[in-house]
Formats: C-alpha cells, sequence, structure tokens
C-alpha cells in the first residue's frame, strides 16, 4: 500500500487510522458471533429491572385475556396453574438469556401503534410465545393451538430473537419513526438488503453503458426473464441466452438477432446475479446496546430516505454479530381491512375490529369452502381456491392446516392429497405408533407442522421440548452425513431404553428426518389464519365495503383491481358511474353497501395535488363547466381529458344527450384552455396508477382487456377502461354472449363440474400467468383468466406451450381448447391444449352468423 501511494503518504495513515477505529468494536463484541447485544428499554412507571417490567406486564396481559381461569373458575382452559407455571417457565429462560429488553421495546413498538389507531398481529415463531401473546405482540393462543415455546427459543437456543410484527401499511412508518426518535441516544437504524441484477436488469444496465436510448433500452429489455429458474435448467442449455431466447415470449424479440447483439448478451449474461446496489429493509429495525452506540457496534450511512439512517449490514451480517432485529412490517390486508371496519362501523353505528370477531361464523366458513374467495386473506390464490374446495374447513385448525400445506414443500410431498383423504373419510387414519396418536390427532396423522416433531421426539425418545427442537434444527440444517449418524444413534438409543422397538425407532426417524425438508411452523400459520378468517367474516357480511377497502389498498393482494370490481358485480353489488362532484378520493361505498362508486385515484393522469384540489375546491362550490374546474384546481389538460373519457364529467352535460356526443363536446372545450401558469418549472408527478403493479407483473400495458363489439358504446368502454383500468360498466365477455356460445365456449364457473374427460371450449381475460416449480421438474405453466361466471385456472403443458405461448404473449383474452380432469384426489383441472385468440375467434363466429342469417333469407326472396 505505501509503495502504490507513495505520493500520497497521508491517504496511507488515513486508511490506517480509520481502520483501527473499525477494529475497536470486534473488541467490544468480543469477537465476532458470540453473544447478542440487547437494547435497552424504557422501563414502564414503578418498575426498577426489565426482567421485573416484563413480568408484570405479562401477567397483567394474562388475567385480560384469561378472566375464566384467573377468576376462580374450576374447569377453564387453560387453568390458571398452566398459564402460571407457562408463564414462569417462558420468563426464566428469557431472564437467563437476558431477552427481556428486547421483548419490552417490541412491546413499546405496540403500544405505539394502537396509540395511532394502527393494527397490529405478530407473525412467525414468536407466536409460540405465551409472553408474547400476553404482551399484545401476537394473536394466536399457545394452548387453544398446540404452540411450543421451544419452538421460539429455550435454554439452549443462543441466536438474537426474532418477533415480527405486521402493522398497516400507511402507518408502519409512523410507528418505525416514532420508535427510532424514542431511542435514538443508544443509536436506531434499519437493515440493509443486498440487490442482485435479474436478467432483465442486467440487459438494461448493459445498453445504458452501451450507449442505447431509453426507448432502445426499453424494447430490448421486454419481456426478457428476470431469472432462469432451476426447473429451465433440466433442459441442457449452453448459456443463460438459450434458454431466455427458447422461450415464446420472446419470438420476434430483437435480441434474437446475436450476431448484432453479440456483445450485449455476452455483458448482461455475465452481470446477471452481480450486487448491483444496496437496498433498505425498510421495516428491519436495529437498536444500539446498553452502554454500546449503535454506531461503534456496525457502520452506519444514510438510507437514502430523508432521515432515515442505515446500518451497512443485512440479516446475516446482525445475527453474526449478534445484534437482534426487529421486523416492523406492513401489511396492506391491515390497511384494507382497517377501512372497511371504520366504513362499516360508520354505518352500523357500533365499532367493528376485524381481528375481534365472533368466532365460528357459518357465513365466514361457508365462504372459504365455496372457494370464492378472492380478496382473502392467504387464501385467495388459485391454488388455495382449488384446496378450500377439496378441504371443507369448518374450523379453525382446517385454515391454520390449509395455509400451511399450500407451501412448495408441502406440495411437493403431497401432503395435502393425504390430509383431504383423511379429513373427508376416504382413506384411513395411521399412525407409525400409538404413543404419537395424541400429538397428530387434530392433523388425521399427518405430519404437518415443525411443532409436531418437539412432541414426536418427546413422546418416543423421552427428549425434551427444547432436546425436540435442537433435533428439529439439526434436520433442516445441511449437516454431513457424520452428524445426522449422530443424531439417529441418540434418537434410536433413547426410544429403545422406552420400550420402543429399535426397528420402529428408525422407521420414525425416517419419516421425522423426511418431514424436515417441508416442515412449516404451526404458529406463523395460526397467526395467519387469525387474520384470513377476519377477512373472510368481513366478506360475508359486509362484502361492499371490504372490497372497497382492498380497492382503495392497492397495490395488494394476487388480483387485479378489474377483477375485484367484476367480483363485487358478482356478488350483486351495483357499479356506479364516476361523478365529479360524488366520487371521493378512492372508491366509496353507496346504499347502505349495495354499490360502489370508483373514486378520483383512479383516474390516470391526476396528481396528488391536483386530487386533492378537486376535493377542496367542490366543498366550497359546485364545478359549472370544464373551464371552471381547470380554472379553479390544480387538473392538468391531460388528466382534465382523461376524467372527462372516464365519465367523472358526465354531469355537467345535459342528461339526456347520448354519453359519447356528451365527452365530445366537453372534449372539444379542453382545447381552448390556456396553459396552466405556476411557480415551479414542472408539473407535479400523476400519482401511480392503482392497478400499475398488475400491468408490471404481467408485463401488459395500460387499462385492460377490450374486446371490439358491434354497435354503440364501444368506444365508450375502450377509453373507460384504459383510463381508470376497470371494467366500468360490464365484463368484457357480456357484450359477446351470443358468439361465445355459438362458439361452444363453456362458463368457467360451470366446467368445474364437467365428467372426467369431457372436451370442451373456455373462454376468458388474462388476470394471471405463472411457472411455479413442480414436483417433477416439469415445465408447466398455469393461465389463469376471467369470464363472466368468475375465475379458472387451466394447466399449460410444455408441448402446447411452445406451440401456443406466443399467442399468450401478443393478446390478454383467449379462447381455450383442452380436456376436463377430475380426480378424487387431486379435484379438478382443465388441461389445454390450443389456445387461440379470442377476438379472432369472435369475429370469425359473427362473420359465420351474418353469412348463416344471409343464406336463410336467400332462398326466402327466391320463393317471393
Amino acid at each position: 500500500m505505501a509503495g502504490l501511494f507513495a505520493d500520497r503518504p497521508e491517504a496511507v495513515r488515513n486508511a490506517l487510522a480509520i481502520a483501527e477505529r473499525c477494529a475497536g468494536s470486534v473488541g467490544i463484541l468480543g469477537g465476532f458471533g458470540r453473544g447478542v447485544l440487547v437494547p435497552s428499554a424504557r422501563l414502564p412507571g414503578g418498575s426498577t429491572t426489565e426482567d421485573g417490567a416484563l413480568a408484570r406486564l405479562a401477567f397483567a396481559g394474562a388475567r385480560r385475556l384469561y378472566p375464566a381461569a384467573f377468576g376462580g373458575g374450576t374447569d377453564a382452559f387453560p387453568s390458571k396453574a398452566e398459564v402460571r407455571r407457562r408463564l414462569e417457565r417462558e420468563l426464566g429462560v428469557i431472564a437467563a438469556h437476558r431477552f427481556s429488553g428486547y421483548f419490552l421495546v417490541a412491546r413499546e413498538a405496540a403500544e405505539i401503534a394502537r396509540s395511532l389507531g394502527t393494527p397490529v398481529t405478530g407473525r412467525g415463531s414468536a407466536a409460540n410465545s405465551l409472553v408474547a401473546r400476553c404482551l399484545g405482540l401476537t394473536t394466536p393462543c399457545p394452548f387453544a393451538h398446540r404452540l411450543l415455546f421451544e419452538r421460539f427459543l429455550h435454554e439452549h437456543r443462543t441466536d438474537p430473537p426474532d418477533v415480527d410484527l405486521d402493522f398497516c401499511s400507511e402507518r408502519r412508518d409512523r410507528v418505525r419513526d416514532e420508535l427510532m426518535r424514542r431511542h435514538g441516544s443508544a443509536g436506531a437504524a434499519v437493515a440493509a438488503t443486498a440487490n442482485t441484477l435479474s436478467l432483465r436488469g442486467a440487459v438494461r444496465v448493459a445498453a445504458r453503458a452501451l450507449g442505447y436510448s431509453p426507448s432502445e433500452t426499453d424494447a430490448l429489455a421486454r419481456n426478457v426473464p428476470r431469472r432462469i429458474r432451476d426447473r429451465d435448467r433440466l433442459v441442457n442449455y449452453e448459456s443463460e441466452w438459450d434458454a431466455a431466447l427458447s422461450s415464446p415470449p420472446m419470438r420476434g424479440h430483437p435480441l434474437q438477432d446475436r450476431k448484432r447483439h453479440a456483445l450485449l448478451l455476452e455483458l448482461a449474461g455475465e452481470l446477471e446475479g452481480k450486487l448491483h446496489q444496496p437496498g433498505t429493509h425498510l421495516g428491519g429495525l436495529v437498536l444500539g446496546a446498553a452502554g454500546v452506540h449503535l454506531s461503534e457496534i456496525v457502520p452506519l450511512e444514510p438510507s437514502g430516505k430523508e432521515g432515515l439512517i442505515r446500518c451497512q449490514f443485512d440479516k446475516d451480517d446482525l445475527e453474526l454479530v449478534g445484534l437482534p432485529k426487529l421486523d416492523l412490517l406492513g401489511l396492506k390486508t391491515h390497511t384494507a381491512l382497517d377501512k372497511a371496519a371504520r366504513t362499516v362501523s360508520a354505518r352500523l353505528g357500533r365499532k367493528i375490529e376485524p381481528l375481534k370477531l365472533p368466532a365460528d361464523d357459518k357465513e365466514a366458513y361457508r365462504l372459504i369452502r365455496s372457494g370464492e374467495t378472492v380478496g382473502l386473506f392467504q387464501l385467495e390464490s388459485p391454488g388455495q381456491m382449488a384446496l378450500q374446495r377439496r378441504l371443507g374447513a369448518r374450523r379453525m385448525p382446517h385454515v391454520v392446516a390449509g395455509i400451511s400445506l399450500f407451501r412448495p414443500g408441502p406440495l411437493e410431498a403431497d401432503l395435502v392429497t393425504s390430509y383431504v383423504a383423511r379429513k373427508q373419510g376416504r382413506e384411513r387414519i395411521s399412525y407409525p405408533l400409538s404413543e404419537i396418536e395424541e400429538v397428530l390427532r387434530e392433523t388425521y396423522g399427518v405430519l404437518i407442522y415443525q411443532e409436531q416433531v418437539l412432541e414426536v421426539a418427546r413422546a418416543v425418545a423421552g427428549f425434551s421440548l427444547a432436546e425436540g427442537d435442537q433435533l428439529r434444527r439439526a434436520m433442516t440444517k445441511d449437516r454431513g452425513p457424520g452428524a445426522m449418524r449422530e443424531v439417529r444413534r441418540a434418537f434410536v438409543r433413547r426410544a429403545a431404553g422406552r420400550g420402543v422397538p429399535e426397528a420402529k425407532a428408525e422407521e420414525v426417524f425416517r419419516w421425522v428426518e423426511g418431514f424436515g425438508r417441508y416442515g412449516f411452523s404451526a404458529a406463523h400459520a395460526a397467526s395467519f389464519a387469525e387474520i384470513a378468517y377476519g377477512s373472510a367474516y368481513m366478506m360475508a357480511h359486509w362484502p361492499a365495503e371490504t372490497l372497497a377497502g382492498i380497492l382503495n389498498s392497492q397495490p395488494m393482494g394476487f388480483y387485479s383491481p378489474r377483477v375485484l370490481l367484476n367480483e363485487a358485480r358478482r356478488k350483486g353489488i351495483r357499479v356506479l358511474p364516476p361523478d365529479l362532484h360524488r366520487s371521493a378520493e378512492g372508491f366509496s361505498v353507496e346504499q347502505d353497501g349495495r354499490a360502489l362508486r370508483p373514486g378520483l385515484s383512479y383516474c390516470r393522469g391526476l396528481s396528488k395535488k391536483a386530487l386533492a384540489s378537486i376535493l377542496a375546491e367542490r366543498e366550497k362550490a359546485p364545478f359549472a363547466s370544464v373551464a371552471d374546474l381547470y380554472r379553479r384546481t390544480s387538473v392538468e389538460r391531460d388528466a382534465l381529458r382523461n376524467l372527462i373519457r372516464a365519465g367523472f364529467l358526465d354531469r355537467l352535460r345535459h342528461r339526456r344527450e347520448h354519453p359519447g356526443e356528451a365527452r365530445v363536446a366537453l372534449l372539444e372545450e379542453t382545447r381552448g384552455l390556456p396553459a396552466k401558469r405556476r411557480r415551479g418549472a414542472q408539473a407535479e408527478l400523476p400519482l401511480p396508477h392503482p392497478a400499475s403493479w398488475w400491468e408490471s407483473r404481467e408485463g401488459r400495458g395500460s387499462g385492460v382487456a377490450y374486446l371490439p363489439r358491434p354497435g354503440d358504446g364501444g368506444d365508450l368502454e375502450r377509453e373507460e377502461s384504459r383510463v381508470l383500468g376497470l371494467n366500468l360498466r360490464r365484463h368484457p365477455l357480456a357484450a359477446h354472449r351470443e358468439a361465445l356460445a355459438a362458439l361452444g365456449v363453456v362458463p368457467g364457473k360451470e366446467l368445474r363440474d364437467l365428467p372426467h374427460g369431457t372436451r370442451a371450449r373456455a373462454a376468458g381475460v388474462l388476470e394471471c400467468l405463472q411457472a411455479p416449480p413442480t414436483r417433477s421438474g416439469a415445465l408447466v405453466h398455469f393461465l389463469l383468466t376471467e369470464d363472466e361466471s368468475g375465475l379458472l385456472q387451466s394447466t399449460i403443458f410444455k408441448r402446447c406451450y411452445r406451440r401456443f405461448g406466443h399467442v399468450l404473449y401478443g393478446t390478454d383474452a383467449y379462447l381455450l381448447e383442452g380436456r376436463v380432469e377430475q380426480d378424487e384426489k387431486r379435484g379438478f383441472s382443465f388441461l389445454v391444449e390450443r389456445i387461440g385468440t379470442l377476438a379472432r375467434a369472435l369475429q370469425g363466429a359473427r362473420s359465420g352468423a351474418r353469412e348463416a342469417a344471409l343464406n336463410r333469407r336467400e332462398p326466402g326472396s327466391k320463393a317471393g
């Protein structure tokens, strides 16, 4: 170094000084990886120690949560003795690890949220802790769900605890910022993330470096896969680009000219997967420890967001140095349900809380069993819809199991088939040993949860629950065969000592070991299941308010706003037209929960300032004309034209005037409007459209599917759908019922009831195209389309995809031909054999109908 920088000796001295200052933190830690630096908590009044404060708060919470037990009831579940015994056990372990401060800080975050009126729930293994529930950090009852503290924490675990809290997304930052302010003297920062380049991102970086224009870069990056997935590597491609360019989405792509773009392809291939830039984990909060400022432990830097400091360590680095991270996460479901509950509460005149609704509601479970679960937390994906139809949930444990089973591991191991068959009585329930029957009775003898591993180890081999968790962790870690042999021998030896035959003990161990690949935490599933039930209850009883809450919390969930609004129609909810004087910022509920009206935020091109000015000015006086609206608000001319095209200004014209003619006249009025005068050089940027996330996910342009139809009104619907991203008047297929019938198309809802082997045609508008990993490793695409009756998921195997896959990317409405499969174990599926463009098929059907009509008239004219 001294030789390289001989002309800059001061640089060498400064580098040495900085290195020595950085090295000082290692001494404080006693070496990386040893000890946990727990943040200091603010003690509540009357407390002198963190352990004492935690114990008082935990027992106070227990008395509130279990009044029957603490009220002297003899048949209470759980009993007072059970609650006290468990709390004392947990508090002892927490105190021994000196983690009390961490729990108190987590509780402080939850209390800040509640003071702001923000919903808060916990997720993950922390829900195994009764202390966490008594502090208000988690919601599932550990006794009711058989949750085990040792899955979360025990005397043999020395890694930092991990509590994840979910808040309303719109108020999460306020909670985080207030907690950081309170602990600022010890240092507070958010964790970093390491962002790598996808193949598509690598194309953009390489194209910019080579001097391509922005429009050329967009064209080159369009339809390039973000990742070449593992299953694609089953094919022996010579390079990433061989795999990418052979896919149907890239048919006719500019990069097919590999000679012309050789350098770009080479650079992008090298860049793919490389570290790109640091990111910010907005919810991962890290605080300084007692007597040690955070800057003495980890390097800090500006995050790029005003006032927010980021540490230069990600979650793995933080665990290495012993810094616990508190995850303060934003959950859009909380946002949507909170908005819905406020609307319902205002209408009913009583407070509705989505997480405190009556249990075992028949309507909520009926909705879950129907599989019509659009908008339900964790239950709305196409796969979950199909699973819930088969599962037939009637109690909370069924919902918990459904959430746990619909994961890659359990699906790969095909646990779903066995669980459903046993639940429905089509398969005999059996247990490897009678000793574990009580452990697995609730799941019909199927090992589903990680917590069950701990109980099986205790029942069979006499392990303590802490030892059982060590066994579970050993099975889920990448350990060598020698280490696993030692674990196996210990298990078999101790089981044999309890009278279990050695061969049977070996069998149980192999069974449990296989489970290690796909186990899921019951605590995490139960946490999500309670929110799922709350969303089902809200949707079953107040669908308009619930759907409005979801539509006003975009982006969120699985489905586009277009599908959500169509779902409202299917539930019998009217869709009212947009109105400059009646539309709120977002969707509003009218007619006592029987109608929805789209809001101004769904009009493309409106800025935040423009939207606010419309709402403020109309309170002063109604708008009299286009010019009046333009003069009194911050609406720019392009946004004004979009308001007209979407129908917001229809009522400014004569009511008897046809909407199409009225909008032409209104648009004409915008021609002579002067340019806006503004102090700044540029107009404020428009708000992101609520459907923009879906357009990005599916790689589609603005607007939704529009199918040309004969007759008047087509232009209106096309413009409305382009501006709003919604089917405002009706579903796109509604205008083509006769033509679809002539084509022999079966509605998706009816298709599910056709006999096995039936050949059929389906038609629908694109909602999602996925290619998830499959059990066999084969390349399979799942196409989700929507028709008037609802959603249909179709299966497209590799042969069909190679032949017709390009159609999927050239349009967004399809005619599908295929075969119905009805499997007793796996349920319904529609296997696609041919994919066509629906617009072309409809045009052909109408041409054929016209020709047939002419042929029918010709003989009559001759006879006359």
